[in-house]
């Protein structure tokens, strides 16, 4: 089960006995143990109906499980820190004999009882306790949003605001500031903050105030270099260097910025159109509009040769054949020697 499949069983009361919430996308994840906790132990009591245990033994678990709910229908109960989900070591009890007191215990769970383990990150699927759960509860996974759902959700939280973006708006937003969705959530109010009465987002206003990720940095390096501003670029790297970047990172996100102007520019030539350079790369909008005037400053063989520059030096500092210090400089300044044709 996905968190749209499980948002949906509880707008309609649906509610199981045991969940096992998992996966990256952690902002969700918590929205969607709150929404269900309120709704299995909301109300004047709902401090006496949910307890909050950290890598119990099976007889904790059991005992809370057990307990009957105080002027409700159901116990929430809430299991953080498992590491019988885990790659973390168990401290008080044996995990394989635990499995096996859970293999018995989950095939007659009381109906007052709703038992969650949430797991930070992705769960171990080759433990045991695993296995278990994907047979005995409800496996939710928490995947991070895809480009279109990230949109529609920075829409969404804007809404309740009072405040209106545009859909290139919005991917200039998540491809600056990040796909995490706590990161976003607090770009946002920054954002309805600073718009004061406006309503519309702008481009303008989400460079001003909101955070930019380490990518969205080296693609501006990236742009600044390609565009022919070299001297600039350069500086823009020492300040990265500063900050405490790492040059092979850096290195490589230049590289696949080559690679991408480079497929641009070949299918440009081939006389595909825009919207379909973009849906055949995966690339959204508001990027493939940055970085087509880029490719049409080169050729594709000049850019096939920047991006191999840049695989190759990636290479020979792994391979320890190259220092690292002064290699991304070298890759850099030997881009800013390439011939550039206009158009």
């Amino acid at each position: 089960m996905n968190h749209k499949e499980l948002f949906t069983a509880l707008k309609n009361g649906k509610i199981e006995k045991c969940y096992l919430f998992e996966g990256e996308e952690e902002f969700t994840k918590a929205t969607a143990l709150r929404r269900l906790r309120d709704q299995v132990a909301g109300g004047d009591f709902a401090q006496m109906n949910h307890v909050r245990l950290y890598d119990p033994a099976p007889d904790e678990l059991i005992a809370a499980a057990e307990t009957l709910p105080f002027m409700s229908d159901r116990r929430f109960i809430e299991v953080r820190q498992c590491s019988l989900l885990t790659s973390d070591k168990t401290k008080e009890y044996d995990p394989d004999k635990a499995v096996e007191k859970y293999q018995d215990y989950f095939l007659s769970l009381p109906d007052t009882a709703c038992i969650v383990f949430y797991v930070r990150g992705k769960a171990e699927k080759r433990k045991k306790m695993y296995s278990l759960l994907s047979k005995r509860a409800t496996v939710v996974s928490f995947e991070p949003l895809s480009d279109q759902e990230l949109t529609q959700w920075i829409a969404q939280q804007l809404n309740k605001t009072g405040k209106r973006i545009s859909f290139p708006c919005c991917q200039q937003l998540w491809f600056s500031a990040g796909r995490d969705l706590t990161l976003l959530s607090n770009e946002l109010d920054k954002l309805s903050s600073y718009l004061g009465e406006r309503e519309e987002v702008t481009a303008q206003d989400i460079d001003a105030v909101c955070v930019k990720s380490t990518e969205y940095k080296v693609f501006d390096l990236s742009d600044m270099l390609l565009s022919g501003k070299g001297p600039r670029a350069l500086q823009m790297l020492d300040a990265l260097l500063k900050e405490g970047q790492e040059r092979l990172m850096m290195l490589s996100l230049l590289g696949r910025q080559c690679r991408q102007l480079y497929y641009i520019s070949v299918m440009t030539e081939a006389g595909k159109k825009p919207n379909e350079i973009a849906a055949e790369m995966g690339l959204p909008g508001f990027i493939l509009q940055k970085t087509m005037p880029l490719a049409r400053r080169y050729t594709p063989a000049q850019l096939k040769k920047a991006a191999r520059l840049c695989t190759e030096t990636e290479y020979l500092v792994k391979s320890g054949q190259m220092m690292e210090a002064g290699s991304l400089e070298k890759v850099m300044l030997e881009i800013m020697s390439l011939g550039k044709e206009h158009t």
